[in-house]
């Protein structure tokens, strides 16, 4: 019955453990999602800002 015991205790130990990386790594994924959120708007500012340089450039390249 101590074996039982013990080997139950273990068990509960090794679940807490799993059930505490499982949420250490929801919250690893939801940061990752969050941050390639950013990354995602900052690419769309730089393409937009991009292509406003190359009209810019095209108007004054017509214009010379």
């Amino acid at each position: 019955m101590l074996k039982a015991a013990s080997a139950t205790q273990k068990q509960i130990h090794l679940v807490r453990l799993h059930e505490q990386s499982k949420k250490n790594l929801e919250q690893d994924i939801q940061n990752y999602r969050e941050e390639a959120q950013k990354q995602r708007k900052i690419i769309y500012q730089l393409e937009k800002e991009r292509d406003r340089y190359i009209n810019e450039a095209s108007d004054l390249t017509q214009r010379v």
